[in-house]
């Protein structure tokens, strides 16, 4: 990979000394000064397009684990494509090798995670459940979603029709009154098929 070009800062340099020098001498020596948060800015603003590029890469690879197609490795050669312009260099066998393992994690994780509300509903209440995204309780509206995702994937591991186990459609019961409205067979439908989709891709 190229080496970066150090941001522009107001920083005067010593003799001999390259600016990378000056910038760390100056963060070391005086970390909360107007030059110090200057660099720190500058260098968050140089380094956050190639982060940025890392994700998409990441999360095109994590994608491709989850069902693979023909648009998955399209969408994955485009993500490297970006990340090899926004990092001035080819993408090498071992930095590719690190990034499928970041993706592999991602993967895993998202296997244990229900799907996020916005993404199976046609509408979404605009309500922020505090206490589920703190970790301190499954009881609110995206709370509800997550036992709701929970007890559906206990279902089709025991070999159960979602449609029919007591257990989801109490959670489903819960989970509408918070929504104040039935969910649409579209909607369950395609809760159901991510629900599938985790044991097919071996979550």
């Amino acid at each position: 990979m190229a080496e970066p070009k150090p941001p522009n800062t107001k920083i005067e340099l010593r003799p001999g000394e390259s600016l990378w020098e000056a910038m760390t001498r100056e963060l070391a020596s005086n970390p909360d000064s107007p030059s110090s948060l200057s660099i720190m800015s500058a260098v968050n603003k140089a380094i956050k397009p190639r982060a940025q590029a890392v994700d998409q890469v990441v999360d095109a690879m994590a994608a491709q684990l989850q069902h693979d197609g023909q648009s998955q490795r399209a969408a994955v050669q485009a993500a490297i494509g970006h990340w090899e312009r926004a990092c001035g260099a080819p993408m090498e066998p071992d930095i590719r090798a690190g990034l499928q393992k970041t993706a592999v994690e991602r993967a895993t994780q998202a296997r244990r995670k229900p799907p996020k509300i916005g993404n199976i509903l046609t509408s979404v209440p605009t309500v922020t459940d505090t206490g589920y995204r703190l970790g301190i309780h499954l009881e609110g509206l995206e709370g509800t979603w997550h036992r709701l995702w929970a007890i559906m994937c206990l279902a089709v591991e025991f070999d159960g029709d979602v449609d029919q186990d007591e257990g989801v459609l109490a959670v489903r019961t819960q989970f509408e009154e918070l929504l104040s409205r039935k969910l649409l067979p579209v909607e369950w439908v395609a809760l159901t098929a991510h629900v599938k989709a985790r044991f097919e891709s071996g979550g």
